[in-house]
């Protein structure tokens, strides 16, 4: 199937979006990017360039951040969920596989087994929040999962020693479960068979390997997403996010769609942080602190919500730019921000995004996260309100104009 470029590119947003989403786009995509690896091997032996790994690993950490950032738009762009703890899921994952793959507790589990467990872990804790915030929409949603978030940092800085509830000690006293702030060291890589490209007898000790698997993570996680949105499961998403209480009056179980799509990208993060704790072999708890939750939330919205290929084209802009900018020194981090406000300026719904973040009167979603009810009701009272309905696709109600 072919496509004229210029109609995709007159047709906007939603046109780039599936023009980009085909398997004529996307697999010599991934094709080429998984090339990658032997073109600057290629390069460094012919031209002795130094700067080979260096640019691996900022293609191993651009494939991961596209995995969180699909991960978060499933939440977000899909499901309307503001979820500002979600990077403390990605910190689960790299502990729980800490936990199992290292002497911190004196277990090795097999690549299997660990695997399993980083899925429980990640389902449990998504559980263990969503089970009652779900019940909250909004702001209140979000102050709870980012006090989760910040609780689940603090645990993982304190529990170097037993805790201490009510004076009482809970534990024995050479208990050590997550290192405090050194983390956890020597965690094991993965193990995979012989015949997996740039591994020693099954064991992946080299940058290339996990590139290959976080690339393949990326096209599993584009493909499940892009297979979802046509589901059921994916057009519940949708209306939840675009008009709860319609979702609902249409005999949608809203509480049931927006806790699966909680869990299910709380458990895409979790497997990011463990393929990220194997990488590295340590797990810091620095690696999912607040700072962290920002970025993955401007890889989302800079690309787009509700845009697979806008949340892998914001999580590459955002994680090779600022290496670019570094001869600039600390001037880095004003040009940086200028050039995020630019395109934000011009496409406020980012720039491959297809939902509005304009005010708009509704029950829960991602649009009254941006703004408030209270502040569309009020920008729209008096001889104003036919104007903010035209301008921006609030629903006023009558109640509020003035005779």
């Amino acid at each position: 199937m072919t496509f004229n470029l210029r109609s995709v590119w007159e047709g906007g947003p939603a046109s780039w979006n599936g023009a980009l989403s085909r398997p004529q786009v996307l697999v010599p995509f991934f094709v080429l990017a998984a090339l990658l690896p032997i073109g600057t091997q290629y390069v460094v032996d012919n031209y002795a360039w130094t700067g080979g790994e260096y640019w691996l690993r900022i293609a191993t950490t651009c494939a991961m951040y596209a995995c969180l950032a699909m991960a978060l738009n499933l939440a977000v762009g899909y499901a309307g969920l503001l979820n500002l703890g979600f990077i403390a899921y990605f910190g689960v994952g790299s502990y729980a596989y800490a936990l199992v793959a290292s002497a911190q507790l004196g277990k090795h589990f097999p690549l299997g087994s660990a695997t399993l467990v980083v899925i429980l872990a990640g389902v449990f804790f998504a559980l263990v929040v969503a089970l009652p915030a779900l019940r909250l929409r909004g702001d209140y949603l979000a102050i709870v999962t980012l006090a989760f978030g910040l609780i689940m940092q603090e645990l993982t800085l304190d529990l170097d020693r037993p805790p201490v509830l009510a004076g009482h000690q809970l534990g024995p006293d050479g208990m050590n479960i997550t290192g405090g702030t050194e983390g956890i060291h020597l965690i094991d890589p993965f193990v995979l068979p012989s015949w997996w490209p740039g591994s020693l007898h099954g064991v992946l000790l080299q940058t290339q390997s996990y590139y290959w698997i976080a690339l393949l993570l990326t096209a599993l996680f584009t493909y499940l997403l892009l297979r979802w949105r046509g589901t059921r499961t994916g057009r519940a998403w949708v209306a939840i996010r675009e008009d709860e209480l319609a979702a609902r009056a249409m005999g949608i179980n809203t509480y049931g769609y927006r806790l699966l799509a909680f869990t299910v990208s709380a458990v895409m993060a979790a497997l990011v942080g463990m393929l990220n704790a194997a990488w590295l072999h340590n797990a810091y708890p620095g690696n999912y602190d607040i700072q962290q939750t920002v970025l993955v939330y401007i890889m989302v919205i800079l690309g787009g919500l509700g845009s697979i290929p806008g949340a892998i084209l914001g999580a590459v802009f955002v994680a090779v730019v600022p290496f670019l900018l570094q001869p600039l020194g600390f001037y880095r981090y004003v040009v940086f921000s200028l050039v995020l406000i630019v395109p934000m300026v011009f496409r406020p719904e980012g720039l491959m995004g297809t939902v509005s973040m304009r005010p708009r009167l509704q029950l829960g979603g991602t649009l009254e996260l941006f703004t408030s009810e209270d502040q569309a009701a009020g920008a729209a009272s008096g001889g104003e309100a036919a104007r903010v309905e035209a301008a921006t696709g609030a629903i006023v109600d009558p109640a509020s104009r003035t005779p």
